[in-house]
């Protein structure tokens, strides 16, 4: 489990592992990404950034602009769907990290250039205007709908065909979670929802959200895919549900959840 912590930030050490990435890409060498100092050679391009403990041990994420020789770019999420659950979250934190550590090399209110951090906490120091800047996180809703013993399911136009997903959305600003919910199932399929209930969170680090989970129940409405964001959307029975989600993902988690509770209601009325 990782360990975040409070404690004063060391520097990278020999003691420590390391996460590895080069143009956003996780560093694998022989399907393992945990190294030891030895494993890889630092470069003066290199940027590295504390990101707790795991297993008892230092862990930092160290980005490089050119893959070092011998090592393989595999896709974050494509790492986070192939491995244990357990470095779910290292993997996660680690990658949103490093986005942070490299969007911020200049203050964004007076353009000067940070190079100092905080010594306890993931904020880096403007030293001309007194600024601090912490990593950004990016709320987001995912919703799974309910009409009776079906679920709402949708696909983007940015998902494969023969692949859905839950209705999602970024949180406005003023916005409370829920009003987010109601607004981005409206805005998506045309559909007005009731009985909010939430389930859960998970971080998802493409590059910064918080996806904030929920179910809901149909109110009433016809399905209107809107244009310019739905491709398809379409009421499924909890027992015929089409190509998901990895369970990995709180959308498939969210899916599979509702499912498995429409099941055991069914099997209590029989």
């Amino acid at each position: 489990m990782l360990e975040i912590g409070t404690n004063a930030h060391p520097s990278p050490h020999g003691n420590a592992r390391y996460i590895l990435l080069a143009k956003q890409k996780v560093l694998t060498l022989e399907q393992q990404f945990l190294f030891t100092l030895s494993d890889f050679h630092p470069t003066a391009q290199m940027r590295s950034v504390f990101v707790g403990k795991f297993e008892g041990l230092d862990l930092f994420v160290c980005s490089f602009p050119h893959t070092p020789k011998g090592f393989e770019e595999v896709g974050l999420r494509d790492m986070l769907f192939a491995t244990d659950d357990r470095f779910f979250d290292i993997l996660s934190r680690a990658h949103q990290l490093a986005t942070w550590d490299a969007d911020h090399q200049f203050c964004g209110r007076c353009g000067h250039p940070m190079t100092q951090k905080h010594d306890k906490e993931h904020a880096k120091l403007c030293q001309h205007c007194n600024t601090r800047h912490y990593p950004r996180i990016s709320p987001c809703i995912i919703v799974s709908v309910r009409k009776g013993k079906q679920l709402l399911l949708a696909r983007s136009f940015v998902m494969p065909e023969g692949r859905y997903s839950n209705i999602a959305g970024f949180v406005e600003a003023g916005e409370t979670l829920e009003q987010a919910v109601r607004r981005e199932v409206f805005e998506e399929v045309g559909v007005q929802i009731k009985n909010l209930e939430y389930r859960g969170s998970q971080p998802w680090s493409f590059p910064h959200q918080l996806m904030v989970g929920f179910f809901a129940e149909f109110d009433s409405g016809e399905l209107t895919p809107a244009p310019d964001e739905i491709a398809e959307a379409g009421w499924w029975n909890f027992d015929d549900l089409p190509n998901i989600p990895n369970p990995t993902s709180i959308s498939g988690q969210l899916i599979l959840e509702h499912a498995k509770r429409i099941a055991a209601e069914s099997s209590e009325q029989t």
